[in-house]
């Protein structure tokens, strides 16, 4: 069984800055509902998951947000044209019977990594969809990364090599870097070079901060022992939660037949006309020369044949 699992919140802000200024005759804005869907099928139709699943962020401040204030404090606010989308985004995911996981006060990297895993736990392989750097830290044997935008994986091997350290230590490279993505604040004028080396000689974080005495450079001595509480802050920022109470069986996440009337619907409503000609729906005809369609493999087929272009 291979489980996809889709980060919602970055799939959406990637779909609504990477269409610009599309809306429906209303002037309802649809630019994020297309990029979404587009993005989800190219998902199902080339990587041909057996199960899948998309995780969105707690609508309510974290326990993270509580610890720190101004974790991430510096992002702007949702655009309004993005806000009224998501909603309608979820309509159409629920209409691709695809299921989705929120839960108030957690973050979608800790739903995502608790049920990644336990899917890998009932024998699943598992890829997580994102392009954030802090999700390494969930990769395993049997849980890798997929970054659509670089159409990239990122595996064990790939941690290793690049930090020295396995995944599962990845929080201690951000404690001593931060992340400037979620205003993780770090250890000032250490990079990510430098802590890897850093990390390496000293052999964990813990021994690093017991015993800075031991760091032969005296400059970067003292930027650690300047930096002490914001390290050990960071570190708890940028730790994943793999313990959430979330129940799964992997059979409930097992890919469905869409709902073709309902997404037949929405797209009408949304003026997907590229879209709408692939759904198979009582009574409607497409014009110029068509065939029937009578299952997602059909549809997938097309779409690989004709591309996702337009709207």
């Amino acid at each position: 069984m291979v489980l996809y699992l889709i980060d919602g919140n970055s799939y959406f802000y990637r779909a609504f800055h990477a269409i610009r200024e599309l809306s429906n005759s209303k002037g309802f804005p649809t630019n994020a509902i297309y990029g979404f869907t587009t993005m989800l099928l190219k998902i199902v139709r080339e990587k041909k998951p057996d199960a899948l699943a998309i995780v969105f962020d707690s609508p309510v401040p974290t326990e993270r947000h509580r610890m720190y204030e101004a974790y991430k404090a510096h992002r702007p606010e949702m655009p309004d044209a993005l806000k009224l989308q998501v909603p309608r985004i979820k309509e159409v995911i629920g209409a691709f019977n695809v299921p989705m996981f929120e839960m108030p006060g957690h973050e979608a990297d800790d739903i995502i990594c608790t049920l990644a895993k336990k899917a890998a736990d009932q024998g699943s392989a598992v890829y997580i969809v994102t392009g954030d750097k802090d999700m390494m830290q969930a990769v395993s044997s049997s849980i890798k990364i997929y970054d659509p935008m670089k159409d990239s994986i990122i595996d064990e091997q790939y941690v290793r090599e690049r930090f020295g350290i396995p995944p599962a230590r990845m929080s201690e490279i951000m404690a001593l870097t931060g992340d400037s993505a979620d205003n993780i604040p770090g250890a000032k004028g250490i990079g990510e070079k430098r802590a890897r080396e850093l990390l390496l000689k000293a052999g964990s974080l813990d021994e690093l901060l017991e015993h800075p005495e031991k760091i032969e450079n005296e400059r970067f001595r003292n930027m650690i022992l300047e930096s002490m509480e914001n390290i050990k802050l960071s570190k708890t920022l940028a730790a994943i939660d793999s313990t959430l109470p979330v129940d799964l069986d992997i059979r409930d996440l097992v890919v469905r037949e869409p709902n073709w009337p309902e997404l037949l619907k929405l797209f009408t409503e949304f003026e997907f006309k590229s879209l709408v000609k692939l759904v198979p729906a009582e009574g409607y005809t497409p014009r110029g020369e068509y065939r029937t369609i009578t299952s997602e493999g059909e549809l997938l087929e097309l779409l690989g044949k004709t591309g996702t272009k337009g709207h």
